[in-house]
């Protein structure tokens, strides 16, 4: 079952208002690879999100609409838009990158949690993303177009926080370093670390503790 692209659902203005990254794939197989940016409306009174292709301001138009408010329709040379900017996944571009629990998403479209790599025989096995069966299916890196690896979660405010082993850590105001404050033995003085530190990356994922946890 494939899943509804990014956009359905959405405004022009809304689409705008994202600002990420898109990858257009065109009915005869070309790719672009680029922001887009709005349009005035044209002669025909049609408001549009184009992607600027070159220094000479040659532009793609990907979406339309009768106005910012409105939901957009691609034109018939797009097959289709991709969101690729996702602050919770990491994207992968080759097959043979894949790990267990990564989504990979295939030709068609669908999309398929990985449970395994068999890169000597250049194919994976995948669930269906989302489906509660255990069954699971071989796919050819042939057929794969990019993957997603869920980022962990790490501590974005103040408060308590349990890592992957319950140990509890606290973050100060103001993104104040993160200092673990149950792992070994106690001590007045305890290292703090940043966010991206090996540290606490190697911890994740968190999750705020709850006042019955902490």
């Amino acid at each position: 079952m494939s899943e509804k692209p990014f956009w359905a659902g959405k405004t022009l203005m809304e689409i705008q208002n994202l600002d990420k990254r898109v990858k257009v794939t065109m009915e005869n197989g070309d790719v672009f690879i680029g922001k887009l940016v709005r349009h005035s409306r044209d002669t025909d009174g049609i408001c549009s999100l184009s992607m600027q292709l070159d220094a000479h301001r040659t532009y793609l138009h990907v979406f339309s609409a009768e106005s910012s408010d409105t939901q957009p329709i691609i034109p018939s040379y797009v097959d289709t838009v991709e969101l690729l900017d996702d602050p919770n996944y990491e994207r992968i571009e080759e097959a043979d990158d894949l790990q267990e629990k990564d989504i990979a998403v295939m030709l068609d479209g669908n999309r398929y949690k990985v449970t395994d790599v068999e890169k000597g025989r250049n194919r994976f096995w995948g669930r269906v993303y989302g489906a509660v069966g255990p069954e699971c299916i071989a796919l050819g890196f042939n057929a794969f177009t990019y993957g997603l690896r869920p980022k962990p979660r790490l501590p974005d405010k103040p408060g308590l926080w349990l890592d992957k082993d319950d140990n509890t850590w606290v973050m100060g105001e103001n993104a104040f370093p993160l200092t673990c404050i149950d792992a070994g033995n106690w001590s007045i003085t305890r290292p703090q670390f940043s966010t991206d530190s090996v540290q606490v990356l190697n911890a994740a994922p968190f999750r705020l503790a709850k006042a019955v946890e902490a």
